[in-house]
């Protein structure tokens, strides 16, 4: 049975890439954790306390920065069209911010250099904008903000 593409609804989904799973993560952690306090505790039978010390400082922070890493793993932006409303979510630490535009009032600035960003704005109120592509390619980001304008109605010139 054919499908019916008129009922479909544009959408994009620009996400993180992250090179290891969560468990992939804890596994290596713990390799590290073990293999640290192996050390340090040999030091520690010789006499040398200062080193368990920084090897509990070091694992601490890098328990710190391997959660901080976590937390940010699963960010992403959506895009979806629906019903004449463009409509944006963005997740970052697990927060969800959604932004949503009036199609007959929503401008997209495709971005001309590597390191900017789609900007989406509402024409009726200058305070509504969004920039989104933040986890894309330049040239994913300028395919995504021209398909974006190539669904957007054709502006109506002024008298």
């Amino acid at each position: 049975m054919p499908r019916d593409h008129s009922r479909e609804q544009p959408q994009w989904l620009l996400a993180r890439h992250s090179a290891l799973t969560a468990r992939q993560l804890l596994r290596a952690y713990g390799l590290l954790c073990l293999f640290s306090l192996v050390i340090a505790a040999a030091f520690a039978l010789r006499g040398l306390w200062i080193i368990p010390v920084f090897s509990f400082a070091e694992l601490g922070l890098v328990a710190a920065a391997l959660l901080h890493y976590l937390r940010h793993a699963r960010d992403y932006e959506h895009i979806v069209l629906r019903d004449g409303v463009l409509i944006v979510e963005q997740v970052s630490a697990g927060r969800c911010r959604r932004h949503d535009f009036a199609l007959c009032c929503t401008r997209i600035a495709v971005p001309q250099g590597p390191r900017q960003l789609i900007h989406i704005n509402d024409m009726r109120d200058a305070s509504r904008h969004v920039a989104v592509g933040v986890f894309a390619t330049p040239e994913r980001r300028r395919q995504v903000a021209q398909e974006l304008c190539a669904l957007l109605p054709p502006r109506m010139s002024p008298p």
